[in-house]
């Protein structure tokens, strides 16, 4: 981190006696506490100004900029403020408050400007001219981005003013990597609340994340970075899993998040960025194709990548969707002959669909828009029915490949858990770790399988690709673990499980079922007597 970046820590809090606690609770990382005043419904500045602690920065944000005060009432705060010597004093660009930019007091003043319709054409304009009204002040610079090519504009500004003099960033879930980024780029100050706090700006990163999850105090010009691209992607779980495991390595890497509407719009920062990696998920797994050098066999195949790397000065694509869908269910059953149910006709579906194929599963797809459906299993040499046959489709594993029962939409399901009668049900869908589909499904005695564990495969694989080092698999789950804010238990590694066991189960019970009954008993004979202890 360049010198004396300050990391702010932002508090926003509706009552005196709350901001109080906070401020005497600050995090001991961060080097200066910003007191929102114009939040505060019944403020008393008396008793914040002279708490002992952290330097202060005393703000009182108009409505204009994204505030909650009024005119009138920002002016008497401001002076009060500044007799009191508080460290830091922030004062708004364009307003009556030039007035405050010089006289007597030890605060030091910080001119801000935030935009919060967009990033203007020239920032560079906007720049000289708050140069020129805030004479020795502090400057800051928050525009909302439009599109994620913004935050390009941002980091030109910032490495062309000296250094010490700027703080800049750009807000919104679009900008929120230029938050990241910002003291590589030479900003003067981040701003960041505490985690579960109130956001004082749009795409704000927690404090905690800057330290914890993307490792600021450690970027270097030397960091590599990577990233995930999509929309939205503001809850993505892959930022916290890949930092997790670059940190346990000491790798000098980080990953970013990086949210665009339109590909169009993130195409500059592929190009002049130099990421070295980059995941991508919807809806530009598709749309990004184009745009590469190259693809491998399964990527062309399946019609999708969610993995972009550059090999030299060549972008290339892949796909590790297809091996991280199959894998779990590997270790579980032998899929050479399993009939397989796939609700659903998307882009999960035609990775499942793949992988399933080139095992020898025989696969049956059911999608309410039957016409998908029907193309799908074309183009993989499968076969699809209505969604209705699916009412007690005799196979020996289910696999929901549907966003039914995805976060926030928790209590959806795909099919009712009535008409299942495979012994195997599978949800590819992570957050929550198990959906009411799998639920039900396990309080009716079937075998589950859940979708944290592809997630964490197609991860490992990203991750060897970028950084061509195998990553510590129980340090990914326990970061995707922590970040649905569920327990951490201690688990066997996924690729250590023999799975022998269950897969001669599973075969078992699909010869049995198929043999009959004489067949049922002459097996639960033999695995009676493997069990017999040795005399």
């Amino acid at each position: 981190m360049p010198p004396r970046t300050l990391i702010i820590e932002v508090i926003a809090c509706n009552t005196t006696e709350a901001m109080r606690r906070a401020y005497l609770a600050a995090d001991p990382r961060a080097d200066v506490v910003e007191l929102r005043f114009d939040q505060v419904r019944d403020l008393r500045p008396d008793r914040l100004l002279g708490l002992p602690g952290k330097p202060k920065l005393v703000t009182v944000r108009s409505r204009q900029q994204g505030g909650g005060a009024m005119p009138g009432d920002r002016e008497p705060l401001l002076r009060k403020a500044l007799a009191s010597g508080v460290d830091y004093l922030d004062l708004e660009f364009g307003s009556r408050d030039h007035l405050l930019l010089k006289g007597p007091g030890r605060s030091r003043r910080i001119l801000s400007h935030h935009d919060f319709q967009g990033t203007p054409a020239d920032l560079q304009a906007l720049h000289r001219d708050m140069r020129v009204a805030g004479g020795d002040a502090l400057l800051k610079i928050a525009t909302l981005a439009d599109t994620a090519g913004d935050i390009l504009r941002m980091r030109d500004l910032l490495r062309s003013a000296e250094p010490g003099t700027l703080a800049g960033f750009c807000m919104g879930t679009k900008g929120a990597a230029s938050r990241i980024l910002a003291p590589l780029w030479g900003s003067a100050a981040v701003y960041a609340p505490r985690r579960g706090a109130v956001k004082s700006a749009p795409g704000q990163v927690a404090l905690e994340d800057l330290f914890e999850t993307y490792h600021v105090d450690r970027l270097s010009p030397s960091t590599r970075l990577l990233g995930v691209l999509g929309s939205p992607v503001g809850h993505s779980l892959s930022p916290r899993v890949h930092n997790a495991a670059l940190r346990a390595l000491d790798l000098d890497y980080c990953y970013l998040p990086f949210e665009a509407t339109t590909l169009a719009e993130f195409l500059p920062l592929l190009s002049e960025m130099r990421l070295a990696g980059l995941s991508v998920t919807l809806p530009h797994k598709e749309a990004i194709l184009p745009h590469l050098d190259g693809l491998d066999e399964t990527a062309r195949r399946v019609g999708a990548v969610n993995t972009v790397i550059k090999v030299w000065n060549r972008l290339e694509g892949r796909n590790t969707d297809v091996e991280a869908a199959i894998a779990p269910l590997r270790r579980r059953m032998t899929l050479h002959g399993a009939r397989v149910a796939v609700m659903g006709a998307g882009g999960a579906a035609r990775a499942l669909l793949h992988g399933l194929s080139r095992e020898g599963a025989q696969v049956t797809i059911f999608n309410r828009t039957a016409g998908r459906a029907r193309a799908l299993a074309r183009a993989f040499g499968a076969r699809s029915l209505p969604w209705d046959r699916l009412r007690r489709f005799p196979c020996d594993l289910v696999v929901n490949a549907t966003s039914v029962g995805l976060a926030p939409d928790c209590e959806s399901t795909p099919a009712p858990i009535s008409w299942i009668t495979a012994p195997w049900v599978y949800d590819i869908i992570y957050n929550p770790p198990e959906t009411r589909f799998l639920r039900e499904a396990r309080a009716r005695g079937h075998q589950i399988v859940d979708g944290l564990e592809m997630f964490v495969e197609q991860a490992a694989a990203q991750f060897a690709l970028f950084t061509g080092a195998q990553p510590p698999l129980e340090i990914l789950r326990e970061a995707a673990l922590r970040g649905l804010g569920r327990e951490v238990v201690p688990a066997e590694s996924p690729r250590a499980r023999s799975g022998a066991v269950q897969r001669e189960a599973v075969t078992a019970t699909r010869v049995a079922r198929r043999a009959g009954p004489r067949a049922r008993r002459l097996g639960a004979a033999r695995r009676a007597s493997r069990r017999r202890p040795r005399r």
